[in-house]
């Protein structure tokens, strides 16, 4: 083949595929469009991933702080660590047990 046949070939070939692209350019619009949208459906997605991940994060956080100031009220709230802060207000735990009070009813 000589370069002008090789050449008239390659143009045909072109023309053609534009011919179909032009003819087509609808329905290629309609798949441009179906990519750019899930395009950003994904970034959306993964957007969102990354929230949900961070906000993981600061439930676990704050779970943990609960339970951190959860276990020092019950050890501070023992018998042995009540006597031993009230020892420095200069306060001593009762010798005896508390009286009841009972109070009659007179209308009865």
């Amino acid at each position: 083949m000589s370069d002008i046949q090789n050449k008239k070939t390659t143009t045909i070939i072109r023309s053609r595929w534009a011919e179909w692209v032009y003819v087509n350019l609808p329905f290629v619009c309609y798949l441009a469009l179906l990519a750019v949208i899930y395009i950003f459906n994904s970034h959306a997605s993964e957007r969102s991933l990354r929230k949900m991940n961070a906000l993981e994060k600061e439930v676990k956080d704050y779970r943990w702080q609960y339970m951190n100031l959860k276990q020092e009220l019950m050890y501070g709230s023992t018998q042995s660590q009540l006597t031993d802060n009230l020892k420095e207000l200069e306060l001593l735990p009762l010798g005896s047990m508390p009286k009841k009070l009972i109070i009659k009813d007179e209308d009865k």
